[in-house]
């Protein structure tokens, strides 16, 4: 089994996994969409205990969701690059820290329903149209 190593812009923050994941969720809510510049979220799904921060510190910035949860999103406070997300039941960490983005397909979407003009929802994939 390899090590994966994702970092931010600048590289100021590293992350390690064990295993890379080859799907992602992508998210459309309105709040990942200020996150990424106005598309969809792609987050992976990596169980706590095989991903690690190895090193920098991340910025975290706690925000109400608009499921009504609260999620602390975590960025490198140097280049702005976001982390992951702290949800209640998982953490999601953002697909554009690793290098393998080619190996990566969406597998679902959701908040598909708040989705907008500038892109485009993959319904040939697991969709919800809110909250999973």
């Amino acid at each position: 089994m390899s090590k994966e190593i994702g970092k931010c812009l600048c590289g100021n923050i590293e992350v390690e996994c064990d295993e890379l994941p080859k799907v992602s969720v992508a998210c459309y809510c309105e709040d990942c969409q200020k996150a990424s510049g106005g598309g969809a979220s792609y987050n992976i799904v990596i169980p706590d205990d095989d991903i690690r921060i190895l090193k920098g510190i991340p910025s975290i910035y706690n925000v109400l969701a608009e499921s009504g949860n609260k999620v602390e999103r975590l960025f490198c406070s140097d280049c702005g690059s976001a982390i992951c997300s702290k949800l209640i039941s998982r953490t999601v960490w953002k697909a554009g820290l690793f290098s393998h983005l080619k190996d990566i397909q969406v597998s679902t979407n959701v908040w598909a329903s708040r989705a907008n003009k500038l892109c485009k929802v993959d319904t040939d994939k697991t969709t919800f149209e809110e909250a999973s």
